[in-house]
């Protein structure tokens, strides 16, 4: 097998994620790379001094096929949480550590570096962000600022790697950089900042973004070429890249390590293993087994819905009826839109006709709840995945949880079910659910339908009665985790699935903002996990 060394570290393979995909959260990046060799370059997401959580959604959008848009708003944690969930996982001694940083200043980035430094191989200088009017690219059009920002935190003795952006002057930036103590560069950040329109509405709520992927693979090729014509320093490539071909010009063009970022849409945890594996087996054998995992149609595009009715359940809780139909499976979800409004994740309650059921939360929501019938809404979806199940299925369902199970329910006729919420009118459908359950039991914390009590109070006692197969489990996480450990004194945990929500923005597995303490992410792995996964 071929041996990778990358500033006399030795790493397992020739890959990276670029910066703010997929290993976006500590769990992931460690599963990452205690599971997949090919990645010897583990590339953090880009951190700050301070935590910021970035721009509402919508963030992100598909461009084109392969190309996608995006303004995420450079969310993080801080130096010192980040440098605290480091702290937390282990990394393989055979691989490198590239901590992403950005600041306003020389000192910051310094400051964010002497936070990280024991945790890092190196350093990826983020001056190349193209849609923030104070950080990344504001930064990289000054060369001086950038090689203000290479020397000090060269001076720290670890290597600095600098983000490159297509959109100003490479070669200076590049000469700027190397002459600061600059050990190598990454070509290249996204390109932009451009505007992604549906029905002449801005789709980003920051309104403009930067495009990756497939779109800007000639840009980043001849940036590379640019870069390896002044310097030997290593590069590492990140644009466009899906396949063998893309990596072999790379190759050609002068890069040593490739990033893979916006490829890698759609995929699951499963999936990502077996395609880094395969891509590796392509470069050696010159196949081009890679390609059968790339994603071409993603749900991406809304389809617009009018408001047929607007049903409020309570106060803060209303049933949102749409004029048309959906084709989702048992635990999937959808993302409404609201243009200048936003945009969030919800349970397709059901599917025909399409209905959604809204807790006010939050602005967002408040807004959903206001909608009158014959108003707009956009929808994208469906996502998530649905477990594989047979025989007899106990639900069990608390609060707005309810709405990720009814779908369940109608499509498996031995269905028990168990639901509770605060009072009766946070019950929602449970006419429908008495349909299609077998057995429907029912409470209410205030006592005014069904038993008085948690859903979880008489969980023993029923499974005790019904013998289930199978438990599946929606709701607040306190609820889901006591739900579990009843079930799994009489069900096997790979029979036990259960679905908390979790932080969701994209739905195609990019953001990973959705991950679970394990690692995987809810978008693409879930919506339901089986407790092992938990």
């Amino acid at each position: 097998m071929k041996k990778y060394k990358i500033f006399n570290k030795k790493i397992s393979g020739p890959f990276t994620i670029p910066s703010g995909i997929v290993a976006t959260e500590a769990s992931t990046l460690e599963k990452i790379a205690n599971e997949i060799p090919e990645i010897g370059i583990l590339t953090t997401k880009s951190i700050g001094i301070e935590p910021r959580e970035g721009n509402r959604e919508p963030i992100i959008a598909q461009y084109s096929p392969f190309s996608f848009i995006n303004a995420v708003g450079l969310t993080n944690p801080g130096a010192e949480e980040f440098a605290r969930r480091l702290a937390g996982i282990k990394i393989p001694d055979d691989k490198f550590l590239l901590i992403s940083i950005f600041g306003s200043n020389e000192n910051e980035f310094k400051e964010i570096a002497e936070k990280l430094f024991t945790y890092a191989d190196g350093f990826e200088i983020n001056i190349s962000c193209p849609h923030s009017d104070k950080y990344g690219q504001i930064i990289g059009q000054d060369n001086n600022l950038v090689g203000k920002i290479v020397r000090n935190i060269s001076s720290l003795g670890k290597p600095v790697l600098v983000k490159i952006s297509p959109n100003l002057a490479i070669k200076e930036t590049v000469k700027y950089a190397i002459k600061a103590g600059a050990f190598g560069i990454t070509a290249i950040n996204t390109k932009g900042p451009e505007m992604f329109l549906r029905d002449n509405h801005t789709v980003l709520t920051n309104k403009r973004g930067g495009v990756s992927g497939k779109a800007i693979l000639e840009i980043g090729l001849n940036c590379v070429k640019e870069i390896r014509e002044i310097t030997d320093l290593p590069i590492i490539a990140c644009a466009g890249i899906s396949t063998r071909e893309e990596v072999e010009r790379y190759k050609e063009a002068g890069a040593d390590f490739f990033g893979i970022g916006s490829a890698l849409a759609g995929m699951n945890t499963k999936e990502i293993k077996q395609y880094f594996h395969d891509l590796l087996i392509d470069l050696e054998k010159g196949t081009n087994r890679a390609a059968i995992f790339l994603k071409e149609k993603l749900n991406m595009d809304y389809q617009k819905y009018r408001v047929m009715e607007n049903k409020p359940l309570n106060e803060d809780l209303s049933l949102l009826r749409l004029n048309g139909q959906i084709e989702a499976e048992p635990g999937q979800f959808i993302f409404a839109w609201l243009p200048e409004k936003g945009e969030k994740p919800f349970s397709v309650f059901d599917d025909s006709p399409l209905t959604l059921l809204i807790q006010k939360k939050g602005c967002f929501t408040k807004e959903l709840l206001n909608l009158k019938k014959g108003e707009t809404l956009y929808i994208r979806g469906p996502y998530g995945n649905s477990p594989k199940i047979e025989g007899k299925v106990l639900l069990v369902g608390g609060g707005s949880g309810i709405a990720g199970l009814y779908l369940f329910a109608k499509r498996n006729k031995n269905t028990i079910s168990l639901l509770g919420a605060k009072d009766k009118n946070h019950l929602a459908y449970l006419e429908k659910f008495r349909v299609y359950s077998k057995t429907l039991y029912s409470t209410t914390e205030k006592g005014d339908m069904g038993d008085k009590g948690l859903v979880t109070d008489r969980l023993g006692e029923i499974i005790e009665k019904e013998k289930p197969d199978y438990c599946i489990n929606c709701g607040p996480e306190a609820m889901v985790r006591e739900a579990i450990q009843k079930e799994s004194k009489d069900i096997d945990q790979e029979r036990i699935y259960s679905s908390i929500e979790f932080l969701t923005k994209c739905g195609i597995g990019l953001c990973g903002s959705c991950a679970t303490s394990k690692g995987w992410r809810s978008c693409v792995d879930g919506t339901f996990f089986p407790q092992s996964r938990f």
